[in-house]
């Protein structure tokens, strides 16, 4: 079940804005309430749908933190590492006696936010409504966050050979549906874009299996991506919203382990927006080439778009596709 945003309600409430003070709302989302603290608000968002509908909202998006500042809000992430690294560093920011509040649904965690606070030294009050969790706390003069700050920090991971972080689709590994996808691939030739390409693992075989040819990789997740650029210096990666369509056209070949859970929880629409977005940017002839899990009807999604859709193989929960229009 998708959260529906009663942790913002009750999160942005928490602290009320008064003249002069500064706030840091790290894992932001657009909310009403937001235009009480109007230019002294820094939002920080790495989700680039939640981070463009900010803008939209004509919220002040900040890439770091620029403190100190008088308070601090935390909207919990479902990735534990991602989060405590946040908060953490939301803590850090803080002036000593500045507030700060943290929320989430108790089903992504929320009720272990209390604790967290008090391991990095800074106790509060917690208080629960909606199935979620807020807990307020004032920033003491020192804190207990050295263990947590870089918890979530980019970094070389063996078992991968790769650059990547925690709180990254399958971060530390390589996943079966990609392993099932790459079993699969025919050779491919031309220009190749990868949607939704995490860290770079399906990019990366790819090419190295395909010399000569080129690729494009989008990806919503900006630590993500950057772990994509250091890792595969060659491609060009963007930070894209894939479900908003791409914006290139005339791809011979697209690839992609379809999602269905966005920054927040499950979202069984993704698959059908990545669809369309790959339909529309093939060019006459070209195949689109998909992994997604086994149990659900990703077939109906994909014959809606599709002319022709041929499952490739199935194994270990996953199966994988090659789709056309011709």
């Amino acid at each position: 079940m998708r959260e529906n945003g009663d942790d913002l309600d009750l999160l942005l409430a928490a602290i009320k804005p008064r003249e002069g003070a500064r706030a840091l709302f790290a894992n932001a989302g657009p909310h009403p309430a937001l235009a009480a603290w109007g230019p002294h608000l820094d939002c920080r968002q790495d989700w680039k749908p939640d981070c463009d509908a900010l803008a939209q909202a004509g919220a002040k998006l900040v890439e770091a933190a620029n403190g100190p500042y008088d308070a601090a809000f935390v909207r919990l992430q479902r990735q534990r590492q991602r989060h405590l690294g946040t908060l953490a560093r939301a803590l850090a920011a803080l002036k000593p006696g500045g507030m700060l509040a943290v929320c989430g649904p108790n089903a992504m965690g929320g009720a272990r936010l209390a604790d967290d606070l008090a391991e990095m030294g800074a106790p509060g009050k917690s208080t629960s409504k909606h199935k979620c969790r807020l807990v307020v706390a004032v920033r003491p003069a020192t804190l207990d966050i050295a263990r947590f700050v870089d918890l979530d920090a980019p970094r070389e991971v063996p078992a991968i050979g790769a650059f990547s972080a925690p709180g990254v689709f399958a971060w530390d590994r390589i996943d079966p549906g990609t392993t099932l996808l790459l079993e699969t691939l025919p050779p491919l030739t031309g220009h190749i874009a990868d949607l939704g390409a995490g860290w770079g693992a399906l990019a990366r075989a790819v090419l190295a299996r395909n010399p000569g040819t080129t690729l494009d990789a989008y990806e919503a997740d900006a630590v993500a991506i950057a772990c994509l650029r250091a890792n595969l210096p060659g491609v060009a990666a963007q930070w894209h919203d894939v479900t908003k369509g791409l914006p290139h056209k005339g791809y011979d070949s697209i690839v992609s382990n379809l999602p269905f859970h966005d920054a927040r929880g499950e979202n069984r629409a993704l698959a059908a927006a990545f669809a369309r977005a790959a339909a529309d940017a093939l060019k006459p002839g070209g195949a689109f080439y998909a992994v997604a899990n086994a149990h659900l009807p990703y077939e109906k999604t994909l014959d809606t778009v599709f002319t022709r859709v041929e499952r490739l193989a199935e194994r270990s929960g996953y199966k994988a596709f090659r789709c056309s229009r011709s």
